[in-house]
């Protein structure tokens, strides 16, 4: 079964906006709902990796997406706290990202007019 990434990443990117437009009752309840939608980019990740019906070419690209879509949601000590779990992740505990990866999200990342 193929599957479309790129609805996949539209889906995700929605998610992401119908966060950013909630109200929640507590801070915790916020950081839930943050951490489950940031979460879904790194199930992405995974299932692009693994998926041998895609060219590596493919697969770079659909990485490089995800990381870019989770980079411009980063903005918060928060959100900066999940990308590195997710990042960390990623790299330390499924070796799925390169030290390359890593640096084009840090290039992308919100966070970076701060360094």
């Amino acid at each position: 079964m193929k599957i479309d990434y790129r609805s996949e990443i539209d889906k995700i990117r929605d998610s992401l906006k119908n966060y950013y437009n909630k109200q929640f009752k507590s801070e915790e309840e916020d950081y839930i709902e943050n951490k489950k939608n940031k979460e879904q980019i790194k199930k992405l990740i995974i299932l692009v990796n693994n998926d041998s019906a895609l060219s590596e070419a493919e697969r770079g690209y659909i990485i490089k997406v995800g990381l870019e879509l989770l980079a411009k949601n980063t903005g918060s000590a928060e959100d900066g706290e999940i990308a590195e779990d997710i990042l960390d992740s990623l790299f330390y505990d499924l070796k799925i990202l390169s030290q390359e990866d890593i640096d084009n999200y840090y290039e992308q990342s919100s966070n970076r007019r701060w360094d």
